[in-house]
């Protein structure tokens, strides 16, 4: 299974603090479609974990999916992942190039529909090296 090495926020989220309307339901996505663990369950709160991405989630009932924000996971194997979570039912997006911090990264999107996140999965685009001699 391909690993999840970290997971950082892209808008103003806390990934340590997701609203989430109920946990049930927010904790069975994670799971089913995108392989986290259930690491704590308190009564409005649970950590799940997947390698090295570890996510919190808080019950909050005024949550608006419309006003949810982004999370970035690093990947070690983009295509991979991108199979598991369509076989797990998820609906990944197109890979495409994007740069941020003056490096390149592969990635693809994919939405979490109940409480309306956006995660974007990447890894760096491997550098072909230069040949300048002529």
């Amino acid at each position: 299974m391909t690993k999840l090495k970290s997971v950082s926020p892209i808008s103003n989220e806390n990934p340590s603090a997701l609203p989430v309307k109920e946990l049930g339901p927010a904790i069975a996505y994670y799971e089913s479609a995108m392989g986290f663990s259930v690491v704590s369950l308190e009564a409005i709160t649970a950590t799940l974990r997947r390698d090295g991405a570890q996510i919190g989630l808080v019950i909050k009932s005024d949550h608006q999916p419309h006003e949810a924000g982004s999370l970035a996971f690093a990947v070690d194997d983009l295509d991979a992942l991108h199979r598991e979570l369509s076989e797990r039912g998820g609906k990944p997006g197109e890979f495409g190039i994007d740069e941020w911090g003056g490096k390149r990264f592969r990635t693809f999107f994919m939405r979490e529909e109940e409480n309306g996140y956006c995660y974007c999965f990447y890894c760096p685009v491997a550098e072909t090296p230069r040949n300048d001699a002529a």
